[in-house]
Parts: structure tokens; sequence; C-alpha cells
């Protein structure tokens, strides 16, 4: 006779596997809304007639 499976792992997996989907939609939200943010910053900087708006190294 096969092992019996618990009936709460499958729900257990699919709970998990929503978890998982949820935070990779998150993150990437959050990623693309700060890029969105960085180019509108540079497009504004760009239509006002400047010419250096690429963004400045300060970690020196």
């Amino acid at each position: 006779m096969p092992p019996s499976r618990d009936p709460d792992e499958a729900g257990r997996r699919r709970a998990l596997a929503a978890i998982l989907f949820l935070a990779a939609l998150v993150i990437g939200g959050v990623w693309l809304a700060n890029t969105l943010r960085r180019e509108s910053v540079r497009e504004d900087c760009l239509m006002s007639g400047r010419r250096d708006c690429a963004a400045l190294d300060t970690t020196r």
C-alpha cells in the first residue's frame, strides 16, 4: 500500500507558491516604480534644456 499523503500538505504547497508569486509581483512592482521615477526625473531634466542630467557618482 502506498504511503498516504497528508491532505494539508498540498494546501500548504499551494499557499507557499501563492506567497512566493505575490512576493515576486511586489518586488517587481517596486523595481518598476523606482525605474519609472528615475526616468521621469531624467526626462524632466532633459526637457528643461539641461544637458548634465546623468546621475552623478557621489560615492567617492
